[in-house]
């Protein structure tokens, strides 16, 4: 039962104020020159609430019923709010091979997120109390969470067809939990709850502290064919790019709990014998977590780091048109498939403009656009927004923004 609270506690947690998340779709690597990139980005969403119920979240207010309600009205089987986000600094090398016809690349970034997937029965338990269910059953299984935030290191070599890196993630944060299958009964008076529940969490955090260490490896192919540019002597490539992050193991210091909740738990109500009464614990803490048995250690934890696959189609801007589209998906992080489709319009030709339709992530269908502006044949300059609508308007579900700065020296 302190599990589930917490798990409702989480839903209302300003944690999402951060609007955060790293997501360079429309990245194209200039494989004839050394790039220096510093790039931001962030996002946050939900699939159920819109922007006005999540500035509730993240500055204070009251959550009327009409806002319950549009909430209730777009619940699914299991629901989505989240953010995530990333602020960092890479250099790639493609002209100085360190052996044969391999380049090199660093990236050094600071990387956070949080996000919680909920059923829609847990969504009206919290909302609007457990008496609406009275003679009913509301099921929690598959509600998870999770909290992170790290800094990473990466290095590898690159031949302008495959990458492949290395990477050392430094934790201050890491919190994820699942509850596999569970379920609350109120009976037919909305008095008496049983409760039965089955969950795991590991929790470790220390947000001035390092606390657990991530070794990972990332891989990225691009999937070529040649074009030959229309105002051009020379030839470019229009590319796929597909890739992998963070496939490795992440190891915690000796300050882990691990807790697991495997039990029945049965609350039958409370008598009151006098105002007073009210002035006391309505359930009895020491019978509750006796009957939770909860099991937590303080102790070393590893485990899989949670890790990233996508693949996108760049723009080449040797078109007046073109189309680009992409996927992305995370594991253990409670995010959906993200998937887009869009153009790219060749406005000049130091000036690009891209629009595309997306589904999925934290969020449901967004509308999202990009602008780059080359100055002076050196300096690259992109702002861009997953979610462009959500800006402007309260009824949108999320928010997104990002920036990248490349300069190239020829």
């Amino acid at each position: 039962m302190k599990k589930l609270v917490y798990i409702s506690l989480i839903i209302t947690s300003p944690i999402f104020s951060q609007n955060t998340g790293s997501n360079q779709l429309f990245e194209y690597a200039d494989t004839n020159s050394m790039v220096l990139n510093i790039y931001a980005n962030g996002n946050y969403g939900s699939s159920i609430f819109n922007n006005q119920f999540m500035d509730v979240f993240r500055f204070g207010g009251f959550i009327d019923n009409e806002m319950k309600d549009e909430a209730l009205s777009n619940s699914k089987r299991i629901n989505y709010v989240g953010g995530e986000g990333s602020f960092g600094v890479s250099f790639s090398d493609p002209i100085h091979k360190l052996f044969g016809n391999w380049g090199y690349y660093v990236d050094i970034s600071a990387n956070a997120s949080g996000a919680v997937q909920f059923t829609d029965d847990l969504y009206e338990l919290a909302f609007y109390g457990n008496k609406s269910n009275a003679g009913d059953t509301s099921f929690m299984g598959q509600t998870g969470f999770h909290s992170r935030s790290f800094k990473k290191f990466a290095a590898g070599i690159d031949n302008n067809k495959l990458k492949i890196g290395l990477s050392f993630l430094s934790f201050s944060n890491y919190n994820q939990g699942l509850v596999q299958s569970g379920y609350t009964y109120t009976d037919s008076l909305g008095s008496n709850i049983s409760l039965d529940i089955n969950g795991s969490q590991v929790q470790s955090n220390n947000a001035l502290k390092h606390i657990g260490s991530g070794f990972a490896v990332d891989f990225e192919y691009r999937l070529s064919q040649e074009l030959i540019a229309k105002d051009s002597s020379h030839s470019k490539s229009t590319t796929i790019i597909i890739g992998i992050k963070n496939i490795g193991i992440y190891v915690s210091q000796k300050n882990s709990i691990l807790t697991t909740v495997d039990t029945t738990y049965n609350y039958s109500g409370f008598n009151v014998s006098s105002i007073s009464s009210f002035g006391n614990s309505i359930i009895n803490q020491q019978e509750l977590t006796d009957s939770i048995r909860l099991i937590s250690d303080t102790t070393q934890f590893v485990g899989l780091l949670p890790f990233e696959i996508y693949f996108h189609k760049p723009p080449t801007y040797l078109k007046k048109w073109e189309i680009i589209y992409g996927f992305r998906y995370k594991i253990q992080s409670s995010y959906r498939a993200f998937l887009y489709m869009g153009g790219n319009l060749h406005l000049a030709s130091k000036m690009n403009i891209s629009s595309y339709l997306a589904y999925g992530g934290y969020n449901n269908l967004q509308f999202g656009l990009a602008l780059n502006k080359r100055f002076k044949n050196n300096l690259l300059v992109e702002i861009n927004s997953n979610n462009l609508l959500g800006i402007f308007s309260k009824t949108q579900h999320g928010k997104a923004a990002g920036i990248s700065l490349k300069y190239n020296f020829k």
